[in-house]
């Protein structure tokens, strides 16, 4: 298959996926196995598109981003920095150990993780987990933080999808979906680059090799990334102002019983 083809397709879909609550990690873990790409250039690749993701973010959210360096604002900031720090810890701690290469190589667990991510979603359009889903942003209490927090800590794994768990466990604790939806993106951004930061040192030490990709194949992947990123960032805070997030429940449902499937195949032959 041309490395062409796969940095498009890949670009493509973690641009779709960083933000619509599906995943990016599992989809390109998935399609990584797919396409035979070898470990460093996964890794290189991952680091090139997460950063496309991190530019959109910055560029969607530049206005939101300036007001809270108002005054009033700065303690929105400090909520980030709380809601940050679990998944700080276990993103490092995780590196550390090294299992984090064995979650990205284990299908089938991804693909139960896919279906995790299928039933937070779902509770979304349940108006018993969502129906006090009411404090703006700048009301968000520390408690609401450290709770969003650690549900990001989990969707470190493969599969679950980081918006998706964040807005949904967000919207469980009171926050409004369109609040819980900004506080969910705001925290990417530490998530995001801090993940790049970790892929970055791990290539570094194995002598920042990019395999068969070029430069230009890389950069090609970060400017799709980017601006895939950024449609797909429009479109969700569009479905979520609807509350309709659980819409994409199904698709997860599908694609998680799709790769359990797979896998058991696999296994049986």
């Amino acid at each position: 298959m041309s490395i062409w083809f796969s940095v498009i397709i890949l670009a493509v879909i973690q641009g779709i996926t960083e933000f619509l609550p599906v995943s990016s990690s599992g989809h390109l873990a998935v399609l990584g196995q797919l396409f035979g790409l070898q470990s460093d250039e996964g890794l290189a690749f991952s680091i090139v598109l997460h950063a496309g993701s991190l530019v959109a973010i910055v560029v969607f959210y530049f206005k939101t981003l300036l007001s809270l360096l108002k005054k009033e604002n700065l303690r929105v900031w400090g909520q980030i920095i709380i809601g940050t720090i679990p998944a700080g810890i276990g993103g490092v701690l995780l590196k550390m150990s090294g299992y984090d290469e064995v979650l990205f190589r284990d299908i089938f667990a991804i693909g139960i993780s896919f279906l995790i991510t299928a039933s937070l979603l779902r509770l979304t359009g349940k108006n018993k987990f969502t129906g006090n889903a009411v404090t703006p942003l700048e009301k968000i209490s520390w408690k609401q933080s450290l709770i969003i927090g650690f549900s990001q800590m989990f969707a470190i794994l493969p599969g679950i999808s980081r918006s998706g768990t964040t807005i949904a466990v967000g919207t469980f604790t009171g926050l409004q979906f369109e609040a819980a939806a900004t506080f969910s993106f705001l925290l990417a951004l530490p998530a995001i680059g801090g993940a790049a930061l970790l892929e970055m040192i791990s290539l570094c030490k194995s002598g920042f090799s990019i395999g068969k990709l070029s430069y230009l194949q890389l950069g090609t992947g970060f400017f799709i990334s980017a601006a895939v990123s950024f449609a797909a960032l429009s479109l969700l805070v569009a479905i979520v102002k609807r509350r309709k997030i659980s819409m994409f429940s199904w698709y997860m449902f599908a694609l998680g019983i799709t790769v359990v499937a797979w896998q058991m195949i696999k296994l049986s032959r």
